[in-house]
This record gives structure tokens, C-alpha cells and sequence, in this order.
């Protein structure tokens, strides 16, 4: 097992093309993920589809998710968008045999604008993590050692069982740390995101438009009276300057 990961160690960051082919992987994705078995892969999808359609095609996705019991697909974010940017977002983890599906799923009647995978090699994140587990446990099994044998000393035994509690409690989130890394090799995760650009109406801006009308026009009268209240006082002081410098310059003039 170190072995093998000792061949991929070198971490390296890397992106793929799929071409606008909804879930196809490119060759050079393909044969990386043969040849080294410790990548954590992350795709990223634009799908650009109708307004009517969007809700449906949101809807739709988080369904055939949460059904895909064979691949164990999870819905990790979602959210939508019916204001004026109309929009929707979902993540999701699945295994990679899945990804192809849910992709062509979540197309529906819309078409792929923008494709693209992001791999991570997890190699050594993984090789740290298992050389810490044998450490924990190593120091674990040491502890358990002496305590049998401090049986009678009592407080031997209570600095060995505090020590025991602080190493299990390591043991245990280095547990939960490695089984995240497999996790993250073993399924992919996918972002799928909703737009609508091509498809949108020729009048939806101009109706927008007039729809936002009234708001403006509120808030423009708004920042005109307090643009006024912010100029009121000036003025003011203004008109008290203007006066004396007057009453000043009759002063010297009778002088």
C-alpha cells in the first residue's frame, strides 16, 4: 500500500476539457485515472437552459440524486433563483460511475455551455495520515501496556489513562481525516450550475425593466432628499458668512 503511494506522491493539480460533451471524460482524464489510484476528482458544469424549464431541470437532479442508491449519490449544496437573475446551483458527490448520468440528467432539454474537471493527487496527504495513524496507535498500544502493568499504582495509572484518553481522542480524528481522503478518491464530486443566457426572451430585460421602474424612480427621489438634507446645513452657514463678510466690508467702507 506505501508503496503504491509512494509512486504518486508528487502532488500535482491539473484540469480537463470534456469538449462540451455532457459527463464524457477526455482520453488523458481516462487513462490518469487508471494508472494512478489516488486522484480526487471535482467536476464543474454550466448548463444553459429556459426559465420555464430551469425549476424542472433544479428539481429534476436533486430526484435522480437522491434515488441513485447505486452510486451512492449525496446532494452536499443546492439553492435556486427565480428573482431577476434567475439560476440555480447544485453539489453533489457521486461515484464516478455516476457522473456520466447525472450530468445527462441534469442537461434535460438545456445544452452544456462550460465543462471542466479539477484533479488533486492526494497521495501524500494520505501517506502522512497513515503514517500518523501507526504512530497513534503504536503509542496507544505502549500506553495499554503499562497500565497493565502499573495496576497497582495508582497514580501511574491516572497520568496513563489521562494520557490514553488525549491519544484516543487523536486516534479518532485521524481516523475520520483519512476515511475524508479515501472518500474524496474513491467519489467525485460535481457542481452543477443552471443559467440562463442563450435561451432568455427577447422582451425579459425590457419587461424587467419597466418592473424595476417605480423602485428607481423611489429610490432616486429618496437619494434627492437626502442629498437636500445634507445641503441644507451648509447652506446655511453659507448665508451667515456671506452676511458678515458683508456686514464687515460696509464696516471698513465707512471707515
Amino acid at each position: 500500500m506505501m508503496t503504491m503511494l509512494a509512486l504518486s506522491a508528487c502532488s500535482k493539480k491539473e484540469e480537463f476539457s470534456t469538449d462540451g460533451v455532457p459527463g464524457m471524460a477526455s482520453d488523458s482524464e481516462t487513462s490518469q485515472r487508471e494508472s494512478t489510484k489516488f486522484l480526487a476528482y471535482e467536476h464543474f458544469v454550466s448548463i444553459d437552459t429556459t426559465e420555464e424549464d430551469l425549476a424542472h431541470a433544479y428539481k429534476k437532479t436533486i430526484a435522480a440524486c437522491v434515488s441513485d442508491k447505486e452510486n451512492n449519490c449525496t446532494i452536499l449544496d443546492s439553492n435556486i433563483s427565480s428573482g431577476t437573475y434567475v439560476s440555480a446551483r447544485i453539489k453533489l458527490r457521486i461515484n464516478p460511475n455516476g457522473v456520466k448520468g447525472i450530468i445527462e440528467s441534469a442537461t434535460g432539454k438545456g445544452s452544456v455551455i462550460n465543462e471542466s474537471t479539477h484533479v488533486e493527487d492526494l497521495a501524500q496527504p494520505i501517506i502522512d495520515s497513515e503514517k500518523r495513524l501507526k504512530m497513534l496507535e503504536s503509542h496507544r498500544d505502549r500506553l495499554l501496556a503499562l497500565q497493565e502493568k502499573a495496576v497497582n499504582d495508582i497514580e501511574s495509572l491516572i497520568k496513563i489513562s489521562e494520557e490514553l484518553s488525549k491519544v484516543q481522542a487523536e486516534l479518532e480524528g485521524a481516523k475520520g481525516q483519512n476515511a475524508h481522503l479515501l472518500q474524496r478518491i474513491n467519489m467525485d464530486i460535481v457542481n452543477l450550475n443552471f443559467v440562463v443566457e442563450a435561451n432568455r426572451s427577447f422582451w425579459k430585460p425590457i419587461s424587467q425593466s419597466f418592473s424595476r421602474f417605480s423602485t428607481r424612480l423611489s429610490d432616486g427621489i429618496s437619494d434627492s432628499i437626502q442629498g437636500v438634507a445634507y445641503l441644507l446645513p451648509w447652506s446655511i452657514v453659507v448665508i451667515m458668512a456671506l452676511f458678515f463678510f458683508r456686514f464687515l466690508w460696509r464696516r471698513g467702507k465707512k471707515i
